[in-house]
């Protein structure tokens, strides 16, 4: 193999490391932003439109037991 694809190789596996680094961060930050909501009263299924979410998913992230329906902010 070339150095030429030797270099491209490498930095479409940093571009690919880099990109998935981003995704995690995003991931976080939307979790972050939904948990915040949910502790300002905001109805879940809201959220869940807001986030392109399950309202499950949703559900999971306010720390309420699975098979929740409803949650009911302190």
């Amino acid at each position: 193999m070339n150095e030429e694809d030797l270099r491209r190789i490498r930095i479409a596996a940093a571009d690919k490391e880099a990109a998935a680094f981003e995704l995690d961060h995003a991931s976080l930050t939307l979790e972050e932003a939904v948990v915040e909501a949910l502790r300002h009263g905001e109805h879940p299924a809201l959220i869940a439109e807001a986030a392109d979410l399950p309202e499950p998913e949703v559900v999971g992230l306010s720390g309420a037991p699975a098979g929740v329906k409803e949650f009911q902010p302190e």
